[in-house]
């Protein structure tokens, strides 16, 4: 697997795969997309749940704050790409 520029501590990995680990089973009878489409929709509710009630008393904009939150999902995805492709083109999958 290829290196990350940074690393991620096991707790915080660990808590992704429990999501990951849900995912896979939702997938076991669902299509990825249904599945991939049913994960946004969840990430997008906790975050806007979050930034409605963070401590924080930020003037950010809802704007600013949705193009924070996309940026970074960019960010990992792009990373994620990146670490697991190498896996999956060396499996035969179709990474691009």
């Amino acid at each position: 697997m290829t290196q990350r520029d940074y690393e991620l501590p096991a707790e915080f990995l660990d808590a992704a795969d429990r999501f990951v680990t849900l995912a896979n089973e939702l997938g076991s009878d669902r299509a990825n997309d249904w599945v991939r489409a049913v994960m946004m929709y969840a990430t997008a509710r906790f975050n806007a749940f979050a930034w409605l009630t963070r401590t924080e008393a930020m003037q950010q904009a809802t704007d600013g704050a949705a193009d924070y939150y996309a940026g970074e999902y960019r960010t990992m995805f792009i990373e994620n790409l990146k670490e697991i492709g190498p896996v999956y083109a060396t499996a035969g999958e179709r990474p691009q």
